[in-house]
C-alpha cells in the first residue's frame, strides 16, 4: 500500500482550511507553518484593526494580541466591522475577541483592556512577532514605535481620514528601514491634528488600509513578497488612485534608533500638553454665561436668533428651526459677498420687527 509522505505539520483539517492559500506557489506549506508558528499584535480594534484582525485570525495565525481600552458605540459600527449591534456597551477587545473565535476556535486571542503608557507597552510589545499600529491617536503613534525600535519588531502603521490613507512598515530591519521618529522627530501640536472624530471616514478606505495591514504583517511572518519598508503607500479613494513614494533611509540622528539613541531602556513618557487632541481644549474664547448647549437652548424660552456657522453638509444632517445659516468659511474668505449682507439683514429684520 502507497502512504503519503508529508513533510510539514499542517493537519488534515489545516490543509482544508487554508488551500486556497497553500495552491499558491509564492506562499504554499512553509509559508503556512510560519504563520502556524508566528504571533501578531493589534493595537487598536477600530476601523483599521477591525479588518486586520479578521484577516489574521482567518489565516491561520497562531497567537494574536488585540489591545484597547474603549467600548463598542453605535458610532463604531459602520466601518469597525468587528463589532456587532448585539455588542454594543462591551469592550472592544471583548468584541473582537467574540468575532474571531467564531472564524477560528483554534486561534489564541490576548486581549488588554488597558490604555496603553510607556510603562507598560514593553511588557506588550516584546511577546509578539509584529506589531499593527491601528490607532489614530499621536501620543500612542509614538509608543508604539519607540516599543517597536527598542523590541526590534516590525510595526506595520496605517493611518485614514475622510477618503484617504496611508500604510507604511516602519523599523524593518531586514531593509534597514527607517523608524516614525526618523521621518517626524517631534509630535505636532494637537490642533494641528485631525482625526476620524473631527473630520469623518468613509467605511471602506478604512477596511482597504486594515485589510492592506493584514496583508503586510502576513509577508514579513512569512517571508515573502517585497515588504512595504522605505516606502509608504497613499490612497485616495474618491479618485481610487494608488501611488507609492520613496522614504529617506534610518536617520543616524533618530533619538531611538540613531548612533547615539536618547531613548534607550523605554519609550519617552509623551509631551501630554503638547500633543494629546483626546482633552477638551484649553482655550476659552467665551465666558461661562456666554456659552449654551443645543439640547438646553431647545429646551429654553429663550427670546433668540441664531446664527449657524456650520458647512452645509452638516446643517443638513440636523438644525435648529428658523435659524440662519452663514457657513463659516463665507464669513471669512468673503467679506465683500453683497448678497450675503442682503440675506442677513434681511433675515435679523424679520427676526427683529416682523416676530418681536
Amino acid at each position: 500500500m502507497t502512504k503519503y509522505v508529508r513533510n510539514h505539520s499542517l493537519s488534515n483539517d489545516e490543509i482544508q482550511r487554508y488551500s486556497r492559500q497553500l495552491i499558491l506557489s509564492e506562499f504554499g506549506v512553509h509559508a503556512q507553518e510560519r504563520l502556524k508558528n508566528s504571533s501578531a499584535l493589534i493595537i487598536g480594534c477600530g476601523g483599521l484593526g477591525s479588518p486586520a484582525a479578521l484577516y489574521l485570525a482567518s489565516s491561520g495565525i497562531n497567537r494574536l494580541g488585540l489591545v484597547d481600552h474603549d467600548h463598542v458605540d453605535i458610532s463604531n459600527l459602520h466601518r469597525q466591522i468587528i463589532h456587532r449591534e448585539t455588542t454594543i456597551g462591551k469592550t472592544k477587545v471583548d468584541s473582537a475577541q467574540l468575532t474571531c473565535s467564531q472564524i477560528n476556535s483554534s486561534l489564541i486571542i490576548d486581549t488588554y483592556n488597558q490604555l496603553l503608557t510607556h510603562e507598560n507597552i514593553m511588557n506588550i510589545v516584546k511577546q509578539y512577532d509584529v506589531i499593527l499600529d491601528c490607532t489614530d491617536n499621536v501620543i500612542t503613534r509614538y509608543l508604539i514605535n519607540d516599543a517597536c525600535v527598542l523590541c526590534q519588531k516590525p510595526l506595520v502603521s496605517a493611518s485614514v481620514i475622510r477618503f484617504e490613507g496611508q500604510l507604511t512598515v516602519w523599523n524593518y530591519i531586514e531593509k534597514n528601514g527607517p523608524c516614525y521618529r526618523c521621518l517626524y522627530p517631534q509630535a505636532p501640536p494637537a490642533e494641528t491634528v485631525s482625526t476620524c472624530s473631527d473630520v469623518g471616514v468613509l467605511g471602506p478606505v478604512c477596511g482597504t488600509l486594515g485589510s492592506l495591514q493584514a496583508l503586510e504583517a502576513i509577508k514579513i511572518l512569512t517571508k515573502i513578497g517585497d515588504v512595504l519598508a522605505n516606502r509608504m503607500l497613499l490612497v485616495d479613494g474618491l479618485s481610487m488612485n494608488f501611488r507609492t513614494i520613496k522614504l529617506r533611509n534610518r536617520q543616524s540622528t533618530c533619538a531611538v534608533c540613531g548612533t547615539n539613541p536618547s531613548i534607550i531602556h523605554q519609550p519617552a513618557p509623551p509631551p501630554y500638553d503638547q500633543c494629546n487632541n483626546d482633552q477638551p481644549c484649553r482655550k476659552s474664547l467665551l465666558n461661562k454665561n456666554e456659552r449654551i448647549k443645543a439640547n438646553d437652548l431647545a429646551k429654553s424660552n429663550l427670546s433668540s436668533f441664531i446664527i449657524d456657522v456650520r458647512p452645509e453638509h452638516e446643517i443638513n444632517i440636523a438644525q435648529f428651526e428658523n435659524s440662519f445659516h452663514l457657513p463659516m468659511d463665507r464669513l471669512l474668505y468673503n467679506n465683500n459677498d453683497e448678497q450675503l449682507s442682503n440675506e442677513l439683514r434681511s433675515f435679523l429684520f424679520n427676526k427683529l420687527f416682523r416676530q418681536g
